[in-house]
């Protein structure tokens, strides 16, 4: 096995999405969790599509700046050390309100949900590709309802 600092040990991957960066974190020694880590690094005025997963939960612990969570009928402005838990089943979203990039870091459980990030960059799509990203979005047991509210 590799050592936990070593290249060959680092599972993090960082795509681009929605005009964000996401970090997939992984565990450094290799080790499969049925858990997804991810980092966030928001533009301001940037956030993820309205959508609804039926498989995971979601915790998003705001790091760094100002976002606006949509839960349900709910809307929760939350700012460093704050979180938003977002159910399965329950339309959500969010949207950085700060003045500067802010930062999330994001538990999705259980894991899988994270491919779908990767699936997205790969296919380099953008806002502009919404519909092709809904389609995708079915592969992964999220409905994608539009754009994040203004």
């Amino acid at each position: 096995m590799a050592e936990p600092n070593s290249p060959k040990a680092q599972a993090d991957r960082v795509v681009d999405v929605f005009g964000e960066t996401v970090i997939i974190r992984g565990d450094p020694a290799g080790a499969l969790l049925d858990v997804a880590v991810i980092e966030e690094i928001v533009p301001p005025s940037v956030g993820a599509p309205l959508h609804r997963h039926s498989k995971e939960d979601e915790v998003s612990y705001v790091v760094e700046g100002m976002f606006r969570f949509w839960r349900g009928d709910e809307v929760l402005d939350v700012g460093p050390g704050g979180i938003a838990f977002l159910p399965r089943h329950q339309v959500h979203t969010f949207k950085n309100i700060g003045t500067g990039p802010g930062r999330l870091l994001t538990v999705i459980l259980p894991a899988g949900f994270e491919r779908f990030f990767e699936v997205v960059a790969e296919r380099r799509f953008g806002d502009e590709d919404l519909e092709e990203i809904a389609t995708i979005a079915v592969e992964f047991g999220m409905e994608i309802l539009g754009p994040p509210p203004a």
